[in-house]
């Protein structure tokens, strides 16, 4: 017996000695899991030790946070990088639009300083082309940020296909050997690192079961990846319906579960949510801006008339009908090619995407995305009918849903919603407004030349030589530059489109003025005013304006009788720069929110930059937490070449202990032989 308990012995010191030999082979292996024997003394009469198993020296608790913090820290770096680079796009002075826009309104100064010049007239238009170029590209670069976070998500979800298969396979492996009383602990640290690059690429949920080797995998709220050996499906495709989106799915066999917004953690967490978060809304921004930005030029240069005494053409392009109307493919009725947006009031509009949603009857509700806002119909009322059919009348409807049309008026947006065959709209049909999101990528100068710049104003006041009073014309707004012309003709008064003569104002004693219609000079008539009221004894009020049809006229100081002010048609005005001294004006103008086009880009830019600036510290902070969840697992799972040495040792002396009893027993057996004459 004494040699069988030796021999166990020498054989559990060699097996010991494996099992510390591999443990330190595997030092540098990732995701190995250190390795021990499980020894049991054998109980009388047989006495001696056994081997029970070869364990995997792991604790679940340790090993899911380091799962956990991992996924953390891949979303967390995911995010910063993007964020980085969208940080960098815009506020990077070679790429900003902020400097662009200093030129462009620079160049213009020079137009105030000498309306007159020619290449002064040339140099503010290709700053004008600069500027548009330079909208166009800022969109392009975020077209391509955008393009290369939806590819690297395509190329993250075909990963985590492939290690949820794996994962299920191992599984069946595992349980295979398990039944068979084979060891399977390399098994099991090739399926926990499977598990530690899922959780690294959307972050997974770790369930285990009692008396089953099986672990299963749950994404976003509890959806399954992995049950037992079997994998579902995660697909990614283009966005519904917004085609620069993405949607992602988990296919369990026929059905799918979309599980893009369930997802926050991970690599794919990360990118997600730069999209939601920095990407689409940055996009907007710069729609809205370019938008606003060239409305309000247009406006403003549209009242003016160029160095050839035409009235002016529109300086950029009309953005106000690029926006898009996109139906779901999953809607019961689809819709009409007519259905589009239309932005009629820049000063209310928001860098937002919108979704009509139908419901039951004729309800419906509006979701502004950029804050989440839910508008319901009884947040509308009817639209005006006597007034024009292009008008904008805000937070009103227009609605047959019944016949498959709805008209929304919603911050500055007009929304107009038709089925293509005329039917109702389906009950859960929903539509996507994009009315801001392409504008930048469509600004262009429309003007040709720089003789076409309108610098000056259509309208001359003049104040009579013998006017004995103190009164002077402190500015003019043109309100209606159609009633001088149309775009690109002569400026007149007496061939506008709507009667709009040269006028004349004239002084009473009492202070009050009469107004006529100088058309002949000869023969001067009463001026007739669109409003309707009377051409004589009108009241005036020193700084007051004064209204006349299409335009404004803002008179100071105090009139004596007779006193005159006529307004006529600025002809062969090549030094008036009234009109450019608008435009300038404009770079100081608070246009969008209570902000001027840089003070709102700077808002944007210090947006991302704190998001970016938000997203290094959190990465900072969970690359620690996960090098202190790596640090706790290895510390328990991980090998510790000291310790392996000092086993290597102790097993060394048990094989010679064990030996050596082997040893003694055999000469005491000699002995005993030749004490009996064996």
């Amino acid at each position: 017996m004494t040699i069988n308990i030796a021999l166990q012995g020498l054989s559990v010191a060699q097996r010991g000695f494996e099992v510390a030999s591999n443990n330190i082979a595997n030092v540098n292996t990732p995701g190995y899991s250190r390795q021990q024997i499980d020894l049991s003394s054998r109980a009388a009469p047989e006495q001696g030790v056994q081997i029970l198993s070869i364990n995997r020296v792991v604790d679940l608790f340790s090993q899911q946070q380091h799962w956990s913090s991992s996924a953390a820290f891949q979303s967390s770096d995911a995010f910063a990088f993007y964020a980085g680079q969208l940080d960098n796009l815009l506020a990077n002075s070679n790429t900003s639009l902020s400097a662009s826009l200093d030129q462009f309104f620079s160049a213009l100064q020079t137009g105030v300083d000498d309306p007159s010049s020619i290449p002064n007239r040339e140099l503010i238009l290709a700053q004008a082309d600069a500027t548009a170029e330079r909208f166009v590209e800022v969109d392009r670069q975020l077209r391509a940020q955008n393009d290369a976070v939806n590819t690297k998500l395509n190329s993250a979800t075909d990963e985590v296909n492939q290690m949820a298969k794996i994962v299920a396979d191992l599984n069946d492996l595992i349980r295979l050997a398990d039944s068979r009383g084979e060891p399977a602990n390399e098994l099991k640290d090739q399926r926990d690192q499977m598990i530690m690059g899922l959780s690294e690429k959307l972050g997974v949920t770790v369930q285990t079961s009692t008396g089953s080797t099986d672990i299963n995998l749950y994404v976003g709220n509890g959806q399954p990846l992995v049950i037992g050996g079997n994998a579902s499906t995660v697909t990614y495709s283009q966005g519904d319906p917004d085609i620069n989106d993405v949607d992602i799915h988990l296919s369990i066999n026929d059905k799918r579960i979309k599980i893009d917004d369930q997802i926050n953690d991970g690599e794919i967490g990360g990118l997600l949510r730069i999209k939601d978060e920095l990407l689409i809304p940055s996009w907007n921004e710069l729609g809205r801006l370019a938008i606003v930005f060239s409305d309000t030029m247009n406006e403003q240069h549209i009242k003016g008339v160029d160095i050839d005494g035409r009235m002016a053409n529109e300086l950029f392009s009309d953005l106000k009908t690029t926006g898009e109307v996109r139906a779901f493919s999953t809607n019961q009725s689809p819709m009409s090619s007519l259905s589009d947006v239309v932005i009629r009031d820049t000063s209310l509009l928001n860098a937002s995407d919108y979704v009509v949603k139908f419901g039951e009857g004729n309800s419906f509700t509006v979701t502004r995305k950029s804050d989440g806002q839910i508008f319901t119909q009884n947040d509308f009322t009817a639209r005006n009918g006597a007034l024009a059919a292009d008008s904008y009348q805000d937070m009103t409807l227009d609605q047959d849903v019944a016949n498959g049309t709805l008209r929304l008026n919603i911050d500055g947006i007009d929304i107009d919603l038709r089925t293509a065959k005329g039917e109702a709209f389906g009950e859960n049909d929903q539509v996507l407004i994009m009315p801001v999101r392409t504008g930048a990528e469509s600004l262009s100068v429309e003007l040709k030349s720089g003789r076409e710049l309108a610098f000056a104003s259509p309208v001359r006041a003049e104040t009579a030589e013998d006017n004995l009073g103190t009164l002077s014309v402190d500015g003019i707004i043109i309100q209606e530059p159609t009633n001088f012309g149309q775009q690109g003709s002569a400026v007149s008064m007496e061939l506008a489109l709507v009667n709009n003569p040269p006028v004349q104002i004239v002084f009473n004693a009492d202070g009050t003025y009469n107004a006529f219609d100088v058309s002949d000079p000869n023969n001067p008539i009463a001026y007739v005013f669109d409003d309707g009221s009377a051409a004589t004894n009108r009241t005036y009020t020193e700084g007051q304006p004064i209204q006349f049809n299409g335009f404004t006229a803002t008179v100071s100081g105090k009139p004596s009788v007779n006193d005159k002010i006529d307004f006529s048609p600025n002809t062969g005005a090549v030094s008036d720069n009234r009109n450019a001294l608008q435009l300038s004006n404009l770079q100081q103008a608070e246009v969008i929110e209570g902000a001027t086009y840089q003070d709102n880009y700077g808002r944007l830019i210090e947006r991302v930059g704190t998001s970016a600036s938000v997203a290094n510290i959190n990465l900072q902070a969970n690359e620690t937490i996960m090098r202190n969840a790596e640090a706790v697992r290895n510390g328990i799972s991980g090998v510790n070449l000291d310790e392996e040495a000092a086993d290597i040792i102790k097993f060394q002396q048990q094989y010679q202990a064990a030996a050596q009893v082997i040893n003694t027993a055999r000469s005491l057996f000699d002995t005993l032989l030749a004490s009996t004459g064996g």
